[in-house]
């Protein structure tokens, strides 16, 4: 028989349950205090609390249960037993005989029979407005369960149900604190590892160092790759050979039309940081692009101002000069590069990689259909390797067939007007004239550099055809050889022995081919001024080429 107590003990104790639970900081802490101070409480031997659900009620914690057996209580059906008729009445039920009462479930009342318990009583446990669970409490003796101690029961279980929510609750908030913590920790860090990047891409870091940076800030590796990006690389096995699995993710980046930011590795579901690290790939591919083409316009223009060379142009030549990046101090070399056909955009950027491997502050730009490279000189050395590093990056462009024409070093913005002249000059006379020579310098031109300021390749040429006209429609006619004869005898000093044993012709042969000239030329070959133009015209001829293809 259970001890009678008095009301004043009966309500320590209740306020002593409370005042456990209440101390209890989680939800299973709370349903633990609870099985606990109900016992104590009722002065019970067992005690247990069971969850509800569609499917019937659910064993959360158990209290004094010693029997293994004590997971047949894991489910109940549902309206089944004191449980079923406690949600279904809302109120605390009881029993002095378990075994005997009709409403016991078959495989409880084993249970409660192996464990020796007789007399069981349920109660409510409500939170949040509805019943969500029911508290049983088992007693060995047989007893019958007071309205008011099943009213405190019901007092304690249903105060036990609001902590739980609260304390469920609180765990609730305090997972969502830690994944706001989490969140702001990783946006300070996103937000660190961003300005870090652009910081230093701002700063001239190149685009993979920055990624590299960036990459195991993520504890990923980053890349930047063109339309081939797709394919991932092939993983490497491990010991029992078989491959890790490397997670790749890709990202376009904006403002281009192919090029992707991959992440490999297991910080590759950091999609949202991968998107912001591209759109400032993007951001910086931009900014160079931009820079890129505001230097080749700036370059574009100061090639022109020291092509044209008027004294307004030279006067701000320095200022445009210094955007980019050029010392007009420094001595440089005039080169043009070019061939038959216009210089284009791919062909330019080829060349200015192949120069500015060589040299870094080399410039380039195009101008009327070839390139042009203003070669910084700063050793006496370097001007005498000028021409081999030009033969080879001429070689490296091949199939191209591109010639190279040096003009002289300029010391001051007033000497590039005729070196970039005389650079294209030398150049057509390599292309057009010289076919034999890649490389052609206006030192090597001697006098006819000259030439360069009077009308160029094309007018010489035209010219030198324009005087030589009538001989060189006789040879294309007849197959004869005057043209040749005609200089021999010149470059002879007009010694007939001497030229006829160059010719390997009769000396009466040779007095008819330049008596025939003098006919066709209608030129008195005795006159000095006209031996002079003849044998200029030969010579350019020789240098610039005719147009003709002889």
């Amino acid at each position: 028989m259970p001890v009678e107590r008095s009301g004043r003990t009966q309500y320590t104790d209740i306020l002593t349950a409370l005042r456990d639970i209440v101390a209890a900081d989680s939800a299973d802490d709370v349903v633990r205090a609870t099985l606990a101070s109900v016992r104590a409480t009722a002065r019970a031997d067992a005690a247990f609390w069971m969850d509800a659900s569609v499917d019937g009620l659910h064993m959360v914690a158990g209290s004094g249960l010693s029997q293994p057996e004590a997971h047949a209580l894991s489910h109940i059906p549902p309206e089944r037993g004191l449980g079923g008729e406690v949600l279904r009445s809302g109120g605390p039920v009881s029993t002095p005989d378990y075994g005997a009462d009709p409403r016991a479930i078959p495989r409880m009342r084993k249970l409660l029979e192996r464990e020796g318990l007789v007399s069981a009583a349920a109660v409510p446990v409500s939170g949040a407005g509805h019943i969500g669970s029911v508290l049983y409490v088992v007693s060995r003796a047989r007893r019958p369960f007071e309205s008011t101690e099943l009213r405190a029961l019901a007092g304690l279980a249903s105060m036990a149900g609001e902590l739980r929510e609260r304390a469920a609750e609180r765990a609730r908030l305090a997972q969502c604190l830690r994944r706001l913590e989490d969140d702001r920790e990783r946006s300070r860090a996103e937000r660190e590892l961003f300005l870090s990047t652009a910081e230093s891409m701002l700063t001239g870091a190149g685009v993979d160092r920055c990624l590299e940076l960036a990459g195991a800030a993520l504890g990923g590796a980053l890349h930047l790759e063109g339309p081939d990006a797709g394919r991932a690389q092939p993983s490497t096995p491990t010991v029992d050979g078989r491959h890790p699995t490397v997670r790749v993710r890709q990202f376009r980046i904006p403002g281009t039309d192919d090029a992707t930011l991959t992440l490999r590795g297991a910080a590759a579901t950091e999609d949202d940081s991968a998107r912001v690290l591209a759109a400032l790939v993007g951001m910086d591919l931009a900014r160079h692009r931009t820079a890129l083409e505001t230097e080749i316009r700036l370059t574009d223009h100061l090639v022109r101002s020291l092509l044209d060379g008027s004294k307004d142009e030279l006067r701000r030549l320095w200022h445009r000069a210094l955007l980019v990046g050029l010392d007009l101090g420094v001595p440089r070399a005039v080169v043009a590069v070019g061939g038959d056909r216009y210089v284009d955009r791919p062909l330019l950027d080829t060349l200015s990689r192949r120069v500015r491997s060589r040299v870094p502050d080399a410039q380039l730009t195009m101008f009327e259909g070839d390139a042009f490279v203003l070669w910084p000189l700063r050793g006496d050395g370097e001007s005498s390797t000028l021409a081999t590093h030009l033969a080879a990056i001429v070689e490296e462009c091949r199939p191209q067939a591109l010639g190279v024409g040096i003009g002289p070093v300029c010391r001051r913005a007033e000497d590039y007007p005729a070196a970039v002249r005389e650079a294209r000059f030398a150049l057509r006379v390599g292309v057009h004239g010289l076919r034999e020579r890649t490389v052609v310098t206006v030192e090597s031109l001697g006098m006819y550099r000259l030439f360069a300021h009077v009308g160029g390749v094309d007018a010489l040429a035209a010219a030198a055809e324009e005087a030589l006209a009538p001989v060189l429609r006789a040879d294309s006619r007849d197959g004869s050889d005057l043209l040749h004869t005609l200089q021999t005898y010149l470059e002879k000093d007009r010694r007939v022995a001497e030229s006829a044993r160059a010719l390997h012709v009769h000396v009466n042969t040779l007095r008819y081919r330049i008596e025939r000239v003098g006919k066709l030329l209608r030129v008195d070959l005795d006159d000095p001024d006209a031996r002079f133009f003849l044998l200029l015209a030969l010579r350019l001829s020789t240098v610039v080429g005719r147009r003709d293809g002889h």
